[in-house]
């Protein structure tokens, strides 16, 4: 699990970033966007670099935890 702090300001913000989550086909098996706490889900076998890279291309992001 990939636990992203990402600046969500609006709906808009959180479609960009699961347009790029979503792509990643085969290594994600899910994730979330939580608009609220500015914070984004990612399970699955992605490394946690790739998907700080992949959000990275629309909003800033850093990584928060990871496991």
């Amino acid at each position: 699990m990939v636990v992203l702090r990402v600046p969500l300001h609006c709906n808009g913000c959180a479609r960009k970033v699961e347009k790029h989550i979503s792509k990643m086909r085969g290594i994600v098996t899910s994730y979330q966007v939580d608009l609220e706490n500015k914070e984004v889900v990612v399970t699955g076998d992605a490394l946690p670099f790739e998907v700080l890279e992949s959000v990275s291309k629309v909003k800033n992001a850093e990584l928060w935890e990871f496991s």
